[in-house]
């Protein structure tokens, strides 16, 4: 014995690494405890699963936990072992219920997968009251292959046979699952109603899906259907499901049918279950002992092969089968009878229907199968098996095991995907062992598990080009047309199954991306999908894909297993490249959809923070870089080019941030922004359009990005033309001084020597003016000094001040109109205050111009602006002579004693307001010019004191006038430039860039402020110089 453990301990250490399609895999228990293999599931990757069922030393019952071993198809096996108490599962589940059928097990394993996991749904009972069956109700638990349970979801109530004693009978349902894994599976279950009626029988039909996080949903609302016998439930190729049952009568006319197989279909989704139709009728009364329907690997359709007990008195005859190939919709196209003699090496024991296997192959044809106990007196004898493979004529292909093979008391066996075949041998001690074999392919494998694709491209294995966009080839076997299915392209990420999704295309939705030619299909490719150097893509085509021409039946696909080839590993870059990549931080925008711009208007700041989170994970996700690289202000606007100020049509942009790369293997920032134009455009073909937040975005707008402000020509086209406007303005004031200067110097006036050239004199006025704007802008701090008295010579720079009162009222207009759009509210703040501070200033001047008007004509101010320049001019002589030692202070000196003897002259030319408007049409045109001029800012109104070149409003005003001028200023500034900055910087705290006309509507509203702190001492020199005119 302990030679035997030793041996078989060895094989363990031999065999447990051979890949499943090796001959011997062998595994020892650890328990002790007596076992058999309860169950064999297996996957589409030829992952196996086998249940190991431990006897109990209650009678009927056994061991309560559901013990599992995975066979990985690298040879890798795993062990699963849940106690009770760990599935939250009764203990009367654990036993076996004799009733009217037989014994029944509650506890029954279904595998299914969907494109990210393999599960297993493990049904069994909860029971209010274990001694009532009536508070009994059925359940299905979902765990995945590494022993994780995701959920536990309620099926219905448990089906009781009222008729016999109210015994509980467990597991009289039926599950398929669907041919697309992320369609779930269907649930047909008996009802108890039905025992109250003798001749039609009673099922509950439900379909269920498996939602991300492992919980189970209802996709349609439970339909009660009748039928005479308990239907089969099958998958259909196109996605639905059928209901195949048989029913047969006797009748003394030969040519009335008395065998008939019907069939009913159900869409995904539907909750309309068509009449049903015949797939096969005969006038023979069969005996049918078996029924199975299945998806035609091999062939178009599906195929249903019903066996048939001979009528031949030889005991030793085999069942006859007659194979039905038919469409989903449940037309019939072919009608096969196959008869298969086992041959003589098998012996002449009595055969019954049981001991025969047939199981549709990947490749064509049958498993075929002829299973002889060893002992017909012991129940749990093992199996002498004798295996084929059986073509559609009838004839047995030998495989490569010897005949017999043992193998265990249920001579369990399951043919997996790439047509091997694995057999459970029998049981030793504590352990068990599996054989395998290849069988016969009786049609050609191309690679892909599937007959009906012959080539693509690429070829599985190659390696590609990064970016390629050569669009992917499939050559099928038939002539095709497009269907409702979709053909996706993975890149793997070494641990989740099946990966990253790069791009998904929908036969009929997307056909923009997808041609046909005969029995091509070509899919195209943009230029993210391949964007990873040395990655590994998968390729998976759902069964919906693409349809048959002649039968236009959906087709079989490709799992995301099979199909692979991997891009070119990444180049060297060149030393300059490396260095300047990291120095590339990209900002860019998207646009939310007008639907996603109405959903995201709705959200409170935290949600839409949580909707910036989403968006940044989505995109990152999509264009597989670390969450890091793509960031977020949090800042949004409102698209001014697609939006109306109208709510229900706004559309919002969004602000993301490309991250410069951390380390040289980061991809660049201009690669991921291709990406995201070239995703966000094609959004509809890859994950983009499910992600949280991604799918509000606009693929129209794509990504854009935001240059810097010397990439723009926008900006710079806006700076030149600030440079032109102050460049005209540079211009009129230095051609006003030159006038200036050569009307002196012609006219000799003033005492000016003929000696004196244009030039000097051109000089020496723009030394004045320039000295007077610095002591103006040194108001405060320099001694107080005499202010010149010639109002003719007000300071040329004037016509700067006048050019940047026009230009704020430009920009104001310009910016309400243009960037405040984009901010939620800044559009009616900015209208708001461009308009009624106008509005204001406008009354303002037309109150000061009003009170000029009306003033009484007093010729004492004239007398007394005479009598004011004589005492000045002497003043200023005796200064004169005092610092006549310096050149500059005699050129001061001598335009302030010049100045005083032009304006005796030129104060006798002035007259009254009323009588100017008077003497021309053209003034009063002129004043209501400078009163809408002055509603920009009060300060226009200076323009009476200004005299360019030879034009000059020769006007007498008040000594109020320029006091209220300043008043109307600083009253401008308050009510206008404070909740202009305000409103400014709300904007660019807000903005997702600073525009060239944001920064500069800023930095003129800040000059127009900061005027506010020279206006209080300039009021009170004139109040000051006014009262001091009015006392003398």
């Amino acid at each position: 014995m302990k030679l035997k453990h030793l041996l078989i301990f060895l094989s363990l250490i031999i065999f447990a690494t051979l890949p499943v399609n090796s001959n011997f895999i062998t595994y020892i228990e650890r328990e002790t405890t007596r076992f058999k293999i309860g169950k064999i599931l297996n996957y589409g990757d030829n992952t196996i699963v086998l249940q190991i069922v431990r006897n109990s030393s209650v009678a009927n019952c056994y061991e309560t936990s559901i013990s599992l071993r995975v066979i990985y198809s690298n040879g890798t096996i795993t062990s699963i072992d849940l106690s009770m108490e760990e599935l939250g599962i009764q203990s009367f589940n654990f036993c076996i219920v004799n009733s009217a059928v037989g014994p029944l097990n509650p506890i029954i394993l279904y595998n299914i997968e969907t494109k990210e996991n393999k599960f297993i749904l493990v049904t069994y009972t909860e029971a209010v009251d274990a001694n009532n069956p009536f508070t009994y109700n059925d359940y299905i638990m979902l765990i995945d292959l590494n022993g994780k349970i995701y959920s536990k979801t309620l099926m219905g109530p448990s089906l009781v046979d009222t008729t016999n004693n109210n015994t509980w009978m467990p597991q009289q349902f039926d599950v398929a699952q669907n041919v697309n894994n992320e369609q779930g599976f269907l649930y047909l279950t008996f009802l108890s109603s039905s025992f109250n009626n003798t001749v039609i029988s009673y099922f509950n039909f439900t379909q269920w899906i498996i939602n991300e996080d492992g919980t189970l949903s209802n996709v349609t609302e439970a339909m009660v259907l009748s039928f005479q016998k308990q239907p089969v439930s099958v998958s259909t190729v196109d996605g639905g499901y059928m209901l195949i049952y048989f029913n047969m009568t006797t009748s003394q006319d030969p040519f009335t049918p008395q065998t008939w197989i019907y069939a009913m279909y159900c869409g995904y989704g539907s909750n309309t279950v068509r009449d049903p139709v015949i797939l096969y009728e005969t006038t023979t009364e069969l005996t049918i002992t078996h029924l199975d329907c299945v998806i035609s690997n091999s062939e178009v359709g599906q195929i249903c092969l019903i066996a048939t007990q001979s009528n031949s008195t030889d005991p030793n005859a085999a069942p006859i089968y007659i194979k039905v190939n038919y469409l989903s919709g449940g037309s019939v196209f072919n009608v096969n009878h196959i008869e298969a003699t086992p041959p003589t090496i098998i012996g002449t024991i009595e055969f019954d229907s049981s001991q025969f296997t047939i199981l549709p192959l990947q490749f064509g044809g049958y498993y075929y199968s002829v299973n002889q106990p060893t002992n017909i007196n012991d129940d749990q004898s093992q199996y002498n098996t004798w295996g084929y493979v059986l073509n559609d004529n009838g004839n047995l292909i030998q495989w490569n095991l010897p005949y017999p093979t043992q193998t265990d008391s249920h001579a369990t066996s399951t043919a997996l995907t790439n047509n091997t075949l694995v057999l459970v041998q029998p049981i030793v001690g504590q352990s068990w062992s599996l054989i395998t074999t290849d069988l016969y392919k009786i049609h050609e494998d191309k690679g892909y598990q599937n007959i009906q694709i012959t080539n693509t491209y690429p070829p599985i294995g190659q390696s590609i080009s990064v970016r390629e966009t050569n669009p992917l080839t499939i050559t099928y076997a038939v002539p095709i047309v497009l269907s409702n299915g979709t053909i996706t392209i993975f890149q793997s990420n070494g641990s989740s199954n099946p990966g990253i999704v790069r791009q998904t295309i929908n036969g009929l939705n997307n056909q923009e991306y997808v041609t046909i030619n005969n029995n091509t299909v070509s899919v195209t490719i943009i230029e993210s999908t391949f964007n990873n150097p040395g990655s590994t893509y998968y390729v998976m085509i759902e069964n919906t894909f693409v349809s048959s021409q002649l039968y236009n039946e959906p087709l079989p696909g490709l799992s995301n297993n099979i199909w692979h080839f991997t891009t070119f590993p990444e180049e060297e870059k060149a030393k300059q490249n490396k260095i300047k990549m990291f120095f590339d931080s990209i900002y860019g925008e998207v646009r939310l959809t007008k639907d996603g711009s109405t959903y995201f208007e709705k959200l409170n700041p935290d949600q839409k923070n949580k909707f910036f989170d989403n968006l940044t994970q989505d995109l990152a996700n999509a264009v597989v870089v670390a969450t890091n690289r793509i960031t977020t202000n949090y800042k949004y606007v409102i698209d001014t080019e697609s939006s109306n100020i109208d709510s229900s049509s706004k559309q919002y942009l969004l602000s993301i941030k490309i991250e410069k790369p951390q380390v040289a293997s980061d991809r660049e920032t201009d690669l991921i922004v291709k990406d995201f134009k070239v995703m966000i455009q094609n959004m509809d073909i890859n994950d983009l359009a499910s992600g949280n937040s991604s799918k509000y975005l606009e693929s129209i707008y794509g990504f854009v990005t935001i240059p810097r402000w010397y990439e723009n020509p926008d900006y710079i086209f806006q700076f030149i033309l600030t440079l032109i406007f102050f460049l005209i303005l540079t211009v009129l004031c230095l051609g006003s001084i030159y006038y200036d200067a050569r009307i002196e110097v012609k006219s000799g006036a003033n005492n000016i020597s003929a000696n004196n050239s244009v030039t000097k004199t051109y000089f020496r006025i723009l030394k004045r003016d320039i000295t007077e704007l610095i002591q103006t802008l040194n108001l405060f701090s320099r001694k107080k000094e005499k202010e010149l008295v010639d109002e003719d010579k007000i300071n040329h720079f004037k016509i700067y001040f006048f050019g940047f009162n026009v230009l704020s009222f430009v920009l104001d207009i310009l910016f309400a109109k243009i960037e405040a759009v984009s901010v939620k509210n800044i559009f009616f703040a900015s209208v708001f205050f461009v308009t009624v501070p106008y509005v204001i200033k406008l009354g303002y001047a037309v109150y000061i111009i009003l009170n000029e008007l009306v003033r009484k004509e007093n010729s004492e101010d004239t007398a007394k602006l005479l009598n004011e320049l004589v005492e000045e001019e002497k003043a200023l002589g005796d200064s004169n002579d005092k610092q006549d030692g310096l050149q500059v202070q005699d050129d001061d000196s001598q335009d302030q004693q010049e100045g005083s003897q032009e304006q005796q002259v030129k104060a006798k030319e002035k007259v009254p307001i009323k009588e100017w408007l008077e003497k021309s049409k053209d003034h009063k045109i002129s004043l209501v010019l400078l009163i809408s001029l002055a509603g920009t800012d009060i300060g226009a109104l200076e323009i009476f004191y200004f005299r360019f070149c030879k034009y000059k409003i020769n006007v007498e005003l008040s000594k109020e006038f320029k006091e209220r001028i300043i008043i109307g200023e600083i009253l401008g500034i308050v009510i206008k430039n404070m909740p202009d900055l305000a409103i400014r910087v709300y904007f660019l705290s807000k903005a997702i860039d600073f525009s060239y006309l944001s920064t500069l509507t800023l930095l003129v509203t800040i000059i127009k402020i900061l005027g506010l702190f020279l206006k209080p001492m300039k009021l009170k020199n004139i109040k000051g110089k006014n009262k001091k005119n009015y006392d003398s």
